[in-house]
């Protein structure tokens, strides 16, 4: 009974003499080694268990402050918006809700061209003192807009106007719609910016609409409350390619972080960066990102963080996901910040380790000597008995009591069951040619590749000399085949060597009267018809016909 459980199961199927010796070896220990040995194991689980407190200790400290960092900047983020709203809603009420204006902007649109180009100049002179003043506070575009999205009067492009611009500005369609302000990050022809939207009503009739758009270096201007922060808007690619228009795109440039987002070029050179971070750190904290962002971030997250250590000085980096006026992710604003207490807290977490490991050091070293032997001895005997000494791969004997095993799973489950035989074309010749060293090489590549080109479940064995052997379980002959068929081209476009190096294989599927022999018989007979055949090329026999 007991050589039905899992354990027992393998131990009963060891031969004789092997368990024999294992029972003798057990035997030789003696109670005072014994009991040494349960010593040092109940150290090391203390230890353990000593780490992982100080560990969790040092871990919730380190997140405590990411967390208390990253809600700050989250917080000013917010208040930063809110800030430019309320200075959006003064400019207008001050410079732009007035009567001349409105009754130029309704002139406009009841006006044919001529009219249209007149009432633009005198737009155009009324305001652009006031727009070179706003300038200096980060106002990156006033635009006027006759109903329906019509660019009327760009004081960034003067000479730019009526395009249709609604296709792509949602808020100026929903202003016209609701007759209502409305405020939030967007993407425009030229520009993105933090945009603030008004009507223009005249005498009852929506006349057009205005539009005062900040740089996002005022939010970074107000967010900024160190000189060791840095700040960076990364939009995505897409949105550029379909919102700005093409002369234009060269204001934007491919981020270091990610190829599939943009940055804007005139942010990246404002003043609010002048005694930050320095940006040749930055680039180098953007290298050390990229694979991690490219893993992680590629994905849409609300905030995320990452701690790099640069030049032995640790950097916060927080992403706030960036929402435009539809709710749209389109992009993110980084922060960039010196941590120093992170560099305080791992310090302090590496010094107490440091004590634990060396305590733990010394005792181990007293028991490393006694049992490095009886390990070393034991999985040499364990590698032996189960693998290839020269590829590492399962041995000939393992391989077989595996096939045994899973032809007996297969015929109780109805599974199918595949297995391909290949060896290395011409292998004698490489032998000859360049001698037994590159031979080997060749024959440890081939394994590895192999290897590579395999899933967890399916059984790869050295068969001997230059054949190898793979076992398939739950899979049927058209798949098997076209496993054999990619592993032949892995090994054909091999560049390891100076010499292609190519292979034969056969495959075979389980049939109802197979046996274990005749199962590897018919696939080894495929392989044979592939060689025949010319080599390199992948041979299955034909389908079972009950």
């Amino acid at each position: 009974m007991l050589c039905k459980q899992t354990f027992w199961k393998k131990y009963c199927s060891m031969p004789t003499s092997f368990k024999h010796n294992r029972f003798i070896k057990w035997r030789s220990f003696s109670s005072k080694r014994l009991a040494f040995l349960v010593a040092i194991s109940v150290f090391i689980f203390l230890s353990s268990l000593s780490f992982w407190v100080s560990f969790s200790n040092y871990d919730t400290q380190k997140q405590h402050l990411i967390n208390y960092s990253s809600h700050y900047e989250i917080n000013s983020f917010s208040a930063s918006k809110k800030a430019l709203n309320i200075h959006a809603k003064t400019i207008f009420q001050t410079s732009i809700y007035k009567d001349d204006i409105f009754q130029l902007m309704a002139k406009a649109y009841h006006g044919n061209s001529q009219v249209k180009d007149e009432v633009r100049a005198e737009l155009y002179r009324k305001l652009h003192p006031i727009y070179q003043l706003l300038q200096l506070e980060h106002i990156r575009q006033l635009h006027f807009h006759l109903p329906g999205g019509i660019s009327f009067l760009r004081f960034h492009r003067p000479a730019k106007y009526g395009d249709n611009i609604s296709s792509v500005r949602y808020s100026i369609t929903q202003v016209n719609k609701t007759k209502a302000p409305i405020s939030g990050f967007e993407e425009g022809r030229i520009f993105n910016g933090f945009r603030h939207v008004f009507p223009i009503i005249y005498k009852d009739e929506l006349v057009g609409t205005v539009e005062i758009s900040f740089s996002v270096d005022a939010i970074y201007e107000l967010m900024t409350h160190s000189n060791r922060e840095f700040y960076k808007l990364l939009l995505k690619k897409d949105v550029i390619n379909q919102k700005v228009f093409s002369s234009e795109r060269q204001n934007y440039v491919p981020s270091t972080i990610s190829d599939n987002f943009l940055v804007d070029k005139a942010v990246e050179g404002m003043k609010s960066h002048i005694n930050a971070i320095p940006k040749p750190k930055i680039q180098k904290i953007n290298q050390a990102l990229r694979e991690t962002f490219l893993k992680q971030l590629d994905r849409e997250c609300n905030s995320c963080y990452f701690i790099i250590n640069v030049d032995q000085t640790y950097y916060l980096v927080n992403f706030f996901q960036l929402e435009n006026i539809q709710k749209i992710p389109v992009g993110y604003i980084v922060n960039y910040q010196e941590e120093p207490g992170i560099k305080l807290i791992t310090e302090n977490f590496l010094q107490h380790m440091l004590i634990n490991e060396l305590l733990l050091f010394i005792i181990s070293l007293l028991v490393f000597f006694f049992i490095r032997n009886q390990i070393r001895q034991r999985r040499l005997l364990h590698k032996m008995a189960r693998t290839d000494n020269l590829t590492g791969l399962t041995n000939r004997s393992i391989f077989k009591r595996a096939l045994s095993e899973n032809i007996k799973r297969s015929n109780k489950k109805q599974w199918p069951l595949s297995l391909i035989f290949f060896d290395i074309d011409h292998f004698k010749n490489i032998n000859d040619t360049y001698g037994h060293l590159v031979g080997d090489k060749v024959l440890k590549k081939v394994a590895r590749n192999i290897e590579d080109g395999l899933t967890h479940k399916d059984i790869f064995a050295r068969w001997g000399g230059e054949e190898f052997v793979v076992l398939l379980p739950n899979t049927d002959l058209h798949n098997a085949e076209k496993v054999a068929e990619r592993l032949r081209h892995k090994l054909e476009t091999m560049t390891d060597f100076d010499i292609q190096i190519t292979s034969s294989f056969g495959v075979s599927d389980l049939r109802p009267d197979d046996t274990a022999e005749s199962l590897m018989q018919r696939g080894d007979e495929m392989l044979y018809i592939s060689k025949e055949q010319g080599r390199n090329r992948v041979t299955a026999n034909p389908p079972y016909q009950a």
